[in-house]
C-alpha cells in the first residue's frame, strides 16, 4: 500500500456511487469506514497519534470481513463485483460518512492520504435522507427533524441533517484551504451532469489511471436501475426528484440559510458565488 484516499461526504451525497467509481479502478482496495466496523470500532479519536493511524490503515488494508468489502451490498447485486483486480493494489480507499471531525488529524498525520470530500446541495441530500425508510427514523417528524437530525444519531461520529451538512461543507472549505494538493472537493451535481470528465480530472491528481472498467461503469451505474436506497445504479433524473418532491418550507429555509455565505455555490440552481 503507497497511498491512502479516503471519500468524505454526509450521508445521501452520492458517496455510494463515487466510492465504486474508485473501486472500479483495479489498483485500489476498497474498503467502507473501518471505524464503524466490528473490527474496529471507534478505534481512533482526536488524540490518536500518527502510529495508531498508520496501524489502523494497515490492518484496514489486510482484513477481510463481510462489512468492510461490502460483501452484504455485492450479494444482493446492489454494487458490482469488479472482475479485474490487482491482487496488491497500491492504493487503499475509504468511503465513509461518519468521523468528519478526524479528517483534520487524518491530513495532518499521514503525509500519504488524499481526501475526497464530496458536497451534494442540502435540499437534496436531505430530501433523499427524508424519503429513504432505512436511514429515516419510522414515526419521526421530518419537519421537526430535518434540520438536526438528531433521531438519526445513535453512535459518535453521527452526521445527520441539515446543521451537520452546512459544518461538514464548511469543514470540506477549510480543508481545502489548508491541504489544496490533498483535498479535492467533488460536486455531486457537476459529477453527475458529466461523470466521465469529473473522473478524468480527479484520477490523474490522486495517482489513478481511468481504467476501461471505470468507463464501463459509468456507463453502467446511469443506464441500469434498481430502486432499493442503497443500489448504486440510479438513472440520473433521481438525482433531480427533491425539486417537486421536498417540503418547499424546507426548501426555502435552506436557501434563506446559505444565501450570502460561502455555501451559497452549493446550492445546484443558485451559483450565487465562485469559490
Amino acid at each position: 500500500m503507497n497511498r491512502v484516499i479516503w471519500i468524505a461526504g454526509m450521508p445521501r451525497s452520492g458517496t455510494n456511487w463515487i466510492g465504486q467509481i474508485f473501486a472500479s479502478n483495479p489498483d485500489v482496495r476498497f474498503k467502507l469506514c473501518p471505524l464503524f466496523s466490528y473490527d474496529f470500532k471507534n478505534a481512533l479519536d482526536e488524540r490518536s497519534d500518527a502510529d495508531a493511524w498508520h496501524r489502523l490503515l494497515e490492518a484496514t488494508y489486510s482484513t477481510h470481513s463481510d462489512y468492510l468489502d461490502q460483501e452484504y451490498l455485492r450479494k444482493e447485486a446492489l454494487v458490482p463485483n469488479f472482475a479485474q483486480r490487482n491482487p496488491q493494489p497500491s492504493t487503499l480507499t475509504i468511503k465513509s460518512t461518519r468521523f468528519h471531525h478526524l479528517l483534520p488529524r487524518l491530513l495532518e498525520l499521514v503525509p500519504t492520504a488524499n481526501v475526497v470530500g464530496i458536497v451534494r446541495d442540502p435540499r437534496a441530500a436531505i430530501h433523499s435522507w427524508l424519503t429513504n425508510p432505512l436511514e429515516f427514523p419510522s414515526g419521526a417528524d421530518p419537519r421537526t427533524e430535518w434540520k438536526s437530525g438528531h433521531c438519526r444519531k445513535t453512535a459518535p461520529g453521527e452526521y445527520w441533517g441539515f446543521d451537520d451538512w452546512r459544518s461538514v461543507a464548511n469543514l470540506f472549505l477549510d480543508l481545502q484551504s489548508t491541504y489544496a494538493d490533498r483535498f479535492h472537493l467533488l460536486e455531486y451535481e457537476r459529477c453527475v451532469e458529466d461523470p466521465t470528465a469529473c473522473i478524468k480530472g480527479l484520477f490523474p491528481a490522486l495517482g489513478l489511471d481511468v481504467h476501461a472498467q471505470t468507463e464501463a461503469f459509468l456507463v453502467q451505474s446511469r443506464t441500469e436501475h434498481k430502486d432499493h436506497p442503497r443500489a448504486v445504479f440510479k438513472h440520473p433524473g433521481v438525482s433531480t426528484r427533491w425539486k417537486s418532491e421536498l417540503d418547499p418550507d424546507i426548501s426555502a429555509e435552506i436557501v434563506g440559510a446559505l444565501r450570502g455565505t460561502r455555501l451559497a455555490s452549493f446550492l445546484s440552481d443558485e451559483h450565487a458565488h465562485d469559490r
